[in-house]
């Protein structure tokens, strides 16, 4: 594939990642079982379909600058990071892997939705990889919030008050 769309570099990055941080059932639980779950809710609750794709765009076009951004701070906080510091470079690998491949998940979302949104009839396949997609970013976004939250933590304890939680 032409170098620079070639996104299976994001997702085998992504999964070389979350098979180094996840067990095989946390694993299928957290990337498999939960988008499905949260899928087949959506699917089944949601009425006017038309609407939420076009609401899907919405937060697709907002989300993806966003998620950008953040990147851009990891990058950022990588530059400034000591190589000694392997804990913390570990955080911002496994953090890029998750926010680019939610990138891409948000993207897709964006190009579904709008392929959806223009079709008369739409193939219940379709509509329901598209809750699917929906799902696995909501994952993907949390587990983004929680590595973001345990950086932060790390740094606080490590710099702010490193007396204070060294005798924790």
């Amino acid at each position: 594939m032409y170098a620079p769309i070639n996104f299976f570099e994001i997702v085998s990055d992504y999964y070389a990642h979350m098979k180094k941080d996840l067990k095989p059932i946390p694993f299928i639980i957290t990337l498999i079982i939960s988008p499905f779950i949260l899928a087949t809710i959506f699917f089944f609750i949601v009425g006017d379909k038309k609407e939420v794709y076009g609401n899907f765009v919405t937060v697709s076009a907002i989300l993806i600058p966003l998620l950008l951004n953040l990147l851009m701070i990891v990058y950022y906080s990588l530059e400034k990071t000591e190589r000694q510091k392997k804990t913390k470079i570990e955080y911002l690998e496994h953090l890029n892997s998750t926010i680019s491949m939610t990138t891409l998940t948000a993207i897709f979302v964006l190009i579904l939705s709008l392929i959806l949104l223009n079709l008369d009839s739409n193939p219940l396949f379709f509509e329901f990889l598209l809750f699917y997609a929906i799902g696995f970013l909501i994952v993907n976004v949390i587990m983004s919030l929680v590595r973001v939250y345990r950086l932060i933590r790390h740094e606080i304890r490590e710099k702010v008050i490193p007396n204070e939680y060294a005798t924790k």
